[in-house]
């Protein structure tokens, strides 16, 4: 018989989600002692998309035992981030990223996908205005929907453009309407050229040491469960290893993203947060021995300091 450990513990009992969703809105109400409307309608948006990872795990069985930890995960670091308390354009992206994943996944080998893939990657273009990435993501949507999906069809192809094209479309009208005439592409949807690594390096030198601390803290994180998962895949079912497999891509993808142009520090953090959460959960929920406990406790540690310095700035100054 396998000796439950303490993060096992964690993961299967029931107290823990509402230990996180309680601990989650002392965060969005701590930092400033108050709720004004932009953090309500965060921590609402925030719960929201809480429900919508439950119903993901819950219809696709991403962790093969019973857990709410895919939630507990993403809600705490959410709240551990303070630019993720209002309502804007970090929270909402992932939000929309959550909600591609879930709508993407329930392609699975279907023969007429092309609704659920229309709504996917709906998603994504309006999540673009958000985040710039997500509009480079209908190419990884693709080649996930061909090779792990195999869902992959001409009418699901052409049901994708379309959903990329109808926000534009809707900007565009609505541009005429007011008297606009500019094309809905802003100033951020530009990526940054360095011209040499020294550039580079002094963008991320002029970032906050919470930024610093926070991208470190969710790149180990993802990493290594990364690593763990790559290790235990073989007690999975196919289907979801194929899952996994995508959220497994999409982690690395962000994080390289994230390494390139730290000028999207904020909303490439949200996705990434999206992304790494259903890996980290699983590290959680099935690690085994001594060394998984340890690094439970170790994120539990990490996870603190970067709410710590997050949500109290002022704190750098002693650091």
């Amino acid at each position: 018989m396998i000796r439950s450990r303490l993060q096992n513990k964690v993961a299967g009992s029931e107290f823990t989600l509402p230990f996180c969703a309680i601990a989650a809105i002392g965060l969005w109400w701590l930092p400033q002692k108050a709720f004004d409307v932009r953090c309500m309608l965060g921590l609402a948006l925030c719960l929201l998309t809480t429900c919508i990872v439950m119903e993901t795990n819950a219809r696709q069985h991403i962790i093969r035992i019973r857990t709410r930890m895919m939630s507990c995960v993403w809600l705490m670091l959410a709240a551990s981030l303070s630019f993720m308390h209002p309502l804007g354009e970090p929270l909402v992206a992932a939000a929309l990223l959550l909600t591609g994943y879930h709508l993407l996944f329930r392609c699975y080998q279907r023969h007429q996908p092309q609704l659920d893939v229309f709504h996917a990657f709906l998603m994504l273009g309006i999540g673009s205005f958000c985040a710039p990435v997500m509009l480079a993501m209908a190419i990884p949507f693709y080649l996930y929907l061909a090779i792990f999906l195999r869902a992959l069809t001409r009418r699901a192809f052409w049901a994708g453009v379309l959903g990329l094209a109808v926000p534009y479309w809707c900007y565009a009208v609505w541009s005429l309407i007011i008297g606009h005439s500019g094309f809905p592409i802003r100033e951020h949807f530009l990526l940054t050229l360095y011209g040499d690594v020294g550039e580079w390096l002094q963008a991320w030198q002029s970032m906050s040491l919470a930024a610093q601390v926070s991208a470190g803290v969710l790149v180990l994180l993802g990493i290594v469960s990364i690593v763990h998962y790559l290790r235990t895949n073989y007690d999975d079912k196919i289907r979801v290893r194929m899952y996994l497999y995508i959220y497994m891509s999409q982690t690395l993808l962000l994080t390289v993203f994230l390494l390139l142009q730290p000028v999207h520090y904020q909303t490439t953090m949200s996705l990434l947060i999206a992304s790494a959460s259903p890996l980290i959960a699983r590290h959680f929920a099935i690690s085994r021995g001594v060394s998984g406990t340890l690094f439970f406790l170790l994120s539990l540690l990490l996870t603190a300091v970067m709410a710590t310095l997050n949500l109290w700035p002022g704190l750098e100054v002693f650091l």
